[in-house]
């Protein structure tokens, strides 16, 4: 079988498949039985389009005989009935306790199709033969993405990449940069980047799109909107040759534009990629421009971007575009509806958010002691750093000031612990530090205001 193997590592899966098809039909019993079982591997790892073939030569091999309790047979078997989207009941008894990791990579697989990613992980294992061990390490970063895992992910695919050869270490590259973006890492996104453009000769159209994307999405997160641009205008060049336009290309080039300072192109990139989108696809675009709206006075726009998006169906950020909306509404003075929309967008777990322009309407209506309940409310339930904790311990600072300089001790504390994240260049900045000063003044003095 070493031919075999070596041709499935070399992904020439016609030689490999002839071969063992060969040996299933003229080889001894126990020849035959081996080729089948590793025939229903080689369908397996086309997915779906496999599923046919590969439970065909299941069933061939179970045919010879000694299977029943084979773990290899049974982990095969109970992978492809997950992949077909059988339940658990009938997956997870057939797999027994077994150390040989052919057969803990592909109990493995099943895992991650019934979406136990925790389990999947736990049971991979070393020593396999090339063609799964680069596959192991994919399957392992898929998992920990799954898992929100991001940099370990990026990890994992980049050890499948040194074991992988030509496309297969491309891609694979490719979705190592993608991980390395969503963690943060643009620098080491980069570095992915350039080794997946020196691991393939001559790139197809679509992955040349890919790549330029995510290269543009790199330099973006490493505050490079000028070679981002570049970058996402290849990516657009690449995806009309393909003929395969994603809505996420254009939605990049405005974010891009957005960040240059050029909202009226912004704006127009949007539309591209709304009408490029489809159905499960409209909300994110929408939510873009309702929020780019949003930044720039724009409030009545605003609004209607974030109605619209309020249409979709399904969209997972439906609490924050209510929260967004609130805020359009209050920017506008409409404060009955902008508290009402707040209130919905707390109901489904926007707490921060709503809480805050809950305190802006109360504050504007001179109601100081109750927008002071709804600032310490909002910055108890934001992520510090957040903008909503910052822009609660502002106006909590803020509004202790109004009330009369009310718990220095307080006022103090909430500032020093703001600034850091203020932009000197803020106006909020230097109104943080007097409101500090004068705390302070107070506290030295001994004194507490009534």
């Amino acid at each position: 079988m070493r031919g075999v193997l070596e041709a499935l590592h070399q992904g020439d899966y016609d030689t490999a498949i002839e071969r063992l098809t060969r040996t299933a039909l003229f080889g001894r019993p126990e020849e035959a039985r081996e080729a089948l079982l590793l025939l229903a591997e080689v369908h397996s790892l086309y997915g779906e389009e496999g599923l046919d073939k590969a439970h065909r030569a299941l069933e061939e091999a179970y045919e010879l005989g000694e299977l029943e309790y084979s773990p290899l047979y049974r982990a095969l078997l109970g992978e492809l009935l997950a992949l077909e989207g059988r339940p658990e009941r009938e997956v997870l008894p057939l797999f027994l306790p077994t150390e040989e990791p052919r057969a803990r990579y592909h109990q493995a697989q099943a895992l991650f199709y019934l979406g136990r990613f925790e389990e999947a992980l736990a049971t991979l294992k070393e020593g396999l033969p090339a063609f799964l061990a680069w596959r192991a390490e994919g399957l392992r970063g898929r998992a920990l993405e799954r898992l929100g895992r991001h940099a370990e992910a990026a990890q994992a695919y980049e050890r499948g990449a040194e074991l992988a050869l030509g496309l297969e270490r491309y891609w694979l590259l490719l979705d190592a940069a993608a991980m390395w973006i969503e963690a943060g890492e643009g620098e080491r996104a980069l570095r992915s980047l350039e080794g997946a453009a020196m691991a393939v000769g001559e790139e197809g159209a679509e992955d040349a799109a890919t790549r330029h994307y995510l290269l543009a999405r790199a330099h973006l997160l490493l505050d490079n909107p000028n070679q981002a641009l570049e970058e996402v205008r290849k990516a657009l060049g690449w995806e009309e040759e393909s003929g395969h336009k994603a809505y996420g290309t254009p939605l990049l080039e405005g974010q891009i534009l957005l960040r240059l300072g050029r909202y009226p192109e912004a704006m127009e990139r949007f539309q591209e990629a709304l009408r490029r989108a489809e159905a499960g696809e409209r909300a994110y675009v929408l939510h873009e421009m309702g929020v780019a709206a949003l930044d720039q006075g724009a409030y009545l726009e605003a609004e209607e971007h974030l109605r619209a998006l309020l249409r979709e169906e399904g969209y997972p950020y439906r609490a924050q575009a209510l929260a967004d909306l609130a805020e359009a509404l209050y920017r506008q003075g409409r404060y009955a509806e902008a508290e009402e929309a707040a209130r919905e967008a707390m109901a489904e777990g926007a707490l921060a958010a709503g809480e805050l322009i809950l305190g802006h309407v109360a504050y504007d209506l001179m109601h100081l002691e109750e927008a002071l309940q709804h600032y310490r409310k909002a910055a108890e339930a934001a992520e510090e750093g957040s903008r909503e904790w910052v822009g609660a311990q502002e106006m909590v600072v803020d509004t202790l000031a109004q009330l009369g300089y009310r718990s220095p001790e307080e006022m103090l504390a909430r500032a020093e612990a703001v600034l850091p994240h203020v932009h000197p260049a803020d106006e909020w900045h230097e109104a943080l530090l007097a409101y500090r000063e004068r705390a302070e003044a107070i506290l030295r003095q001994g004194r507490r205001p009534n």
